[in-house]
This record gives structure tokens, sequence and C-alpha cells, in this order.
């Protein structure tokens, strides 16, 4: 008994680990891409090589792991429509906002996600909020509101706030429809085609609005590739943390990441972080956590931004 104990123990340790270290590649990924921006890189440029780049690297880890490199049939369809209609745009939304705010407010107001897809799933008819539900979503809410008046224009830009929960938002459409779409594809395969549909898609994008900036010199590349190599070593860590811990505890763990880019912003970008932000803040998370225990989260839950 006391062996299965320690190696239960163990192994849940374990999975909190690669959990944690999962939110602080996310963390580390709105640092690489700030970095990025302040190079000139246009967002869908930017995003177009960090999702090529982590493509590559998820398919170098399917073939290491024994996993299915194409998706289930009946679902390539579908997953495509995911990466460049959801994933792609969530993303430009996302980094749209970390041009304009934080890396702390940014992501904790992206952090209402959660909230959204528990209401997203009652829209599709998968049941009424529980009181669970709406306790969360206030709570989130009431953090939002907080983070955007108190932190003011020192925190984040109003358009900034606009992004923000527009990839909220688009990231909970993603949710819903891999929710629905996605029944048998392994998850790590998931992850690798919709990081090669969005940054297709967002190469197409940019070359048709005339967006296309290639990176120049290291400064440029050199945070573009840590953005692929996070993002890609964030999703294995997740998945293994996933499969120790279960979804809804993996969920709980995996809200430590708006902590994550606040710390990492506070060291490498010099950002501040003021009083509204930590009690706006404090309340999304709080929000976050209690939507994903009042619901199943799935394996799909990627937090890459």
């Amino acid at each position: 008994m006391t062996t299965e104990i320690t190696h239960h123990d163990r192994r849940e340790a374990v999975g909190g680990f690669l959990v944690g270290l999962a939110s602080v590649l996310f963390g580390s990924v709105v640092i690489f891409g700030k970095y990025a921006l302040r190079e000139g890189v246009s967002v869908p440029s930017m995003l177009a090589v960090r999702f090529g780049i982590g493509a590559v690297l998820l398919t170098v880890a399917l073939i290491v792991t024994g996993r299915p490199v194409l998706a289930a049939p009946g679902e390539r369809k579908g997953l495509a429509i995911l990466a460049v209609c959801g994933y792609a745009v969530e993303a430009s939304f996302f980094f749209a906002a970390a041009s304009r705010g934080t890396a702390a407010s940014v992501t904790l107001l992206f952090f209402t996600y959660p909230v959204f897809v528990a209401l997203g799933a009652w829209l599709v008819g998968q049941g009424p909020p529980a009181r669970l539900t709406l306790l969360a979503l206030a709570s989130a809410v009431g953090g939002a509101a907080i983070v955007v008046v108190a932190g003011g224009s020192l925190s984040i830009q109003p358009l900034g706030v606009v992004f923000a929960i527009a990839a909220a938002v688009t990231y909970t459409g993603y949710l819903v429809g891999a929710d629905v779409v996605l029944k048998r594809s392994d998850p790590m395969t998931s992850a690798m085609w919709v990081s090669a549909g969005a940054s297709a898609g967002l190469f197409v994008f940019a070359a048709a609005s005339g967006q296309w900036t290639a990176p120049a010199g290291w400064d440029a590349w050199g945070p573009i590739l840590g953005m692929g190599v996070a993002s890609a070593g964030a999703f294995v860590c997740l998945l293994a943390g996933l499969q120790r811990l279960g979804a809804v505890r993996t969920s709980v763990v995996a809200a430590t990441e708006p902590l994550a880019a606040a710390f990492l912003g506070t060291v490498f970008l010099d950002e501040a972080v003021t009083a509204g932000t930590v009690l706006g803040g404090a309340l999304i998370l709080i929000g976050a956590v209690t939507a994903s225990l009042a619901r199943v989260a799935t394996p799909q839950e990627q937090q890459i931004p």
C-alpha cells in the first residue's frame, strides 16, 4: 500500500511540475512575442513563422512518441477550419492586445475564456450554467473590470482591452468547435495541424494584405524562434501533465500562466504590476478555476496564445 501511495504521489507531483512548466513556457511566449513586435515584425508575419516552427517541432514529437501524424478521417476539414478561422484569428487578437498593454494585463483578460467556454457549452445545448458557473462569470467580469479601470493606460490601452476580450471570445469559439469536431484525433496531432493551418492561413493573409515583413537579423529571429520552441515544449509538457493529473486539475494548475507572464514581464520587460492588476487578476483567476471545476475540461484545451 505504501509503495502504491508513493508511486501515485510521485506521479501527481511530476504531473503538477510538468503543467507548471507548461504555464511558464506559455508565459514566455508572450514575452518573446513582445520582443519580436519591438523589432517591427508585423503580427501576422510573426505568428506565421512562430506557428510554422511549432508545427515542425510537434511533428518531430509525434514521430518520436509514436503518435499518429494525421488527424482522424472525417475530422480533417473541421480541423483546418478551426485552425484558420479560430486559432489564427485568436492569436492575432492576442498579440494585437499585447502591443497595447502589459503582459500581465493582456494575459489576465484573456484568461476570462474558461467562463466564456462554460457559457458557450450551454448555448450549444450542453445544459444550463450551474450556480458555480454563474459565480465564476461574476468573478471574472468583476476582475476584468478592475484590471481595466484601476490599471489605467499604464497597464493597457482601451483598444488593447477590446483585442484581449476578442481573443478570449474567439478562443472560446475554437474550443467549443474543437469539442464538437475532434472526437478521435490525438490532442498532440490536432495541435500540430492547428499550428500548421494557422501558419499557412496567416502567411497567406500577411502576403495578400501587404503586411508581410520577414524577420531581419537575430534580434527579430531569436524571439520568434523562442516562441516556436516554447509553444511546442509547452504543449508536450501540458499533455504529459494531463495524462497524470486529469483534465480538471490540469486546468486549475494551468491557471498559473498569467502569474508566469506577469513575473516574466516584470523581470525582462520592466513592466509594472499595479495593485488593480493584482486584485482584478486574482478575481479573474478565481473565476477561471471555478469555471474549470464547474465543467469537464477537455484535452483540446491548450493555453497557447
